[in-house]
């Protein structure tokens, strides 16, 4: 499994389409609702978006496709007027006497897990995908088109279909945004860097092994300095850091969401005890294993930001008997 497909198997990905409808005349809605990440596809016709936080408005066409990974205040109108300056919502498009203009699909993106999200952290406010945009694949236009389809026509099944299309979206957003806008630094960045993006797959694959800077740089095809800088530079952490928080991650979900024994996950974290796997675990989380085996969650930190605990390079500790230990406590 790539690091990406992993990364969002282990936050639980799941999206759905909560409003769909056509509009005549003058309308506006409101974006605000209670979900952390939304989409907007504007299936047909034209409006406009209203950003009121920053004073922006940006005209939509029929086929774009806008995103919020963190659903910053905005309004949507058949005016380039301020959202303000806009009349009201048609009352009834089935009932005016004029064709609609516009139809709006709106849905959302959710992760059941209650980790903090790295990729959503690593995307901006804002993602606006146009039609005619170069990233804009065949592959996502069809995704596009399929939950036009199936909205508009309200077949038995349909609800499930949107919401399993609808996460394929997610997915396609993802690389689009990736493509579009050539990131040079963050987690999205790394993943797309052919040399990190292979160092970092083989974490996700073999977390329990005993990692150093030497053998992901190896993994990378690169010197161990150039490595470790170029990772950091990219990341803004270590490729320790990295691998400490991979390790955590998945341990709290095996704790939230398993049967496993602490002394069995803290094997699979690659510690060869239950104290020293504790000890790292609490540290990192700010809450211990015990605590989220029972349900008493706290806000969880995805991945450590600069400034966190140093990392330890076995190569620079000297010979020692536990190497598990010294990449992760």
């Amino acid at each position: 499994m790539d690091a990406l497909s992993d990364i969002l198997s282990l936050l639980n990905l799941r999206a759905s389409v909560y409003f769909h409808s056509s509009f005549c005349g003058s309308w506006s809605i409101d974006g605000d609702n209670d979900y952390r990440a939304t989409f907007h596809l504007i299936a047909r016709g034209n409006c406009w978006l209203h950003l009121p936080d920053s004073a922006r408005t940006v005209a939509l066409r029929g086929g774009d496709l806008i995103v919020f990974p963190r659903d910053i205040r905005h309004s949507i109108s058949s005016s380039a007027l301020t959202a303000q300056q806009t009349p009201p919502a048609s009352s009834n498009a089935d009932t005016a006497t004029e064709e609609p203009n516009a139809s709006l699909i709106c849905g959302y993106f959710d992760f059941d897990s209650p980790q903090a999200n790295p990729i959503l952290d690593a995307m901006p406010d804002l993602i606006h995908i146009r039609n005619e945009d170069s990233a804009r694949t065949s592959m996502l236009d069809s995704v596009l088109r399929f939950i036009t389809q199936e909205t508009e026509n309200a077949q038995p099944g349909a609800d499930v279909i949107v919401d399993r299309l609808s996460e394929v979206l997610f997915i396609h957003v993802v690389r689009a945004y990736m493509q579009q806008t050539g990131i040079k630094t963050g987690l999205l960045a790394a993943l797309a860097d052919h040399r990190l993006g292979r160092a970092i797959r083989k974490v996700h694959e073999q977390p329990a092994h005993g990692w150093s800077v030497s053998s992901l740089a190896d993994q990378a095809g690169m010197s161990r300095s150039a490595f470790a800088s170029h990772f950091q530079a990219v990341t803004g952490i270590t490729p320790m850091q990295y691998v400490t928080g991979w390790r955590m991650q998945t341990a709290f979900e095996k704790l939230r969401t398993g049967n496993s024994s602490v002394a069995d996950i803290a094997e699979q974290s690659g510690y060869q005890t239950e104290a020293s796997f504790s000890k790292a675990f609490k540290k990192h989380m700010g809450i211990g294993p015990g605590a989220v085996r029972r349900g008493k969650l706290a806000p969880a930190k995805a991945l450590p930001g600069p400034g966190d605990a140093p990392d330890i390079d076995p190569l620079d500790a000297g010979s020692l008997q536990n190497p598990r230990q010294l990449v992760d406590g």
